[in-house]
């Protein structure tokens, strides 16, 4: 399995894509109040609590995306870039893997395929460090994979972390 954390020039193609999908929706919604405002329909009627459904999950979408930095595995550590610094992070102080769905942040449009999953990791110390992960529209859990291949990780990196704090079968004690 592989890890499909997003790099850093996927990043810009997210946040171009975050930037064009926000002109829709002010386009839509400036239509939106219009029709409001012309009486064309009621202020609680379908189309205006759709757009407001879709503005905050695109709003909430937005923040998350921003605390997400460009992620990869690079001798047992997850190596966070961000603007200001890297962070590593071994892989043994992650305690969990959790994944949710993108609705509106895309790599790119006219793709089914090419959607995005948050990913969140939480480590021993209870910090919580936020990336993207590629993902298929309907898939569920979203990023799946990702989720399971970095798991895996985790795992082979513990368990090789505990193989080298345990005292050699040879210099042991004997019976």
């Amino acid at each position: 399995m592989e890890v499909r954390l997003l790099p850093l020039l996927e990043f810009g193609n997210v946040h171009f894509y975050r930037i064009v999908t926000l002109f829709f929706l002010l386009l839509i919604g400036g239509i939106t109040l219009k029709g409001v405002a012309d009486s064309e329909f009621a202020l609680l009627s379908f189309l205006p609590l759709v757009m407001l459904a879709m503005a905050l999950r695109f709003g909430l979408e937005w923040l998350r995306v921003s605390r997400c930095r460009p992620a990869f595995i690079h001798d047992d550590e997850l190596v966070l870039c961000g603007a200001d610094s890297n962070l590593r992070v071994e892989l043994t102080k992650i305690s969990s893997v959790r994944s949710s769905h993108s609705l509106f942040m895309v790599r790119r449009y006219r793709s089914w395929s090419d959607h995005l999953a948050f990913v969140q990791l939480t480590l021993n110390d209870g910090t919580r460090l936020h990336t993207l992960a590629e993902s298929a529209t309907f898939e569920f859990p979203p990023a799946k994979s990702t989720v399971r291949a970095l798991e895996a990780e985790i795992l082979a990196a513990k368990m090789r972390d505990i193989a080298k704090r345990q005292p050699s079968a040879e210099g042991g004690q004997q019976l």
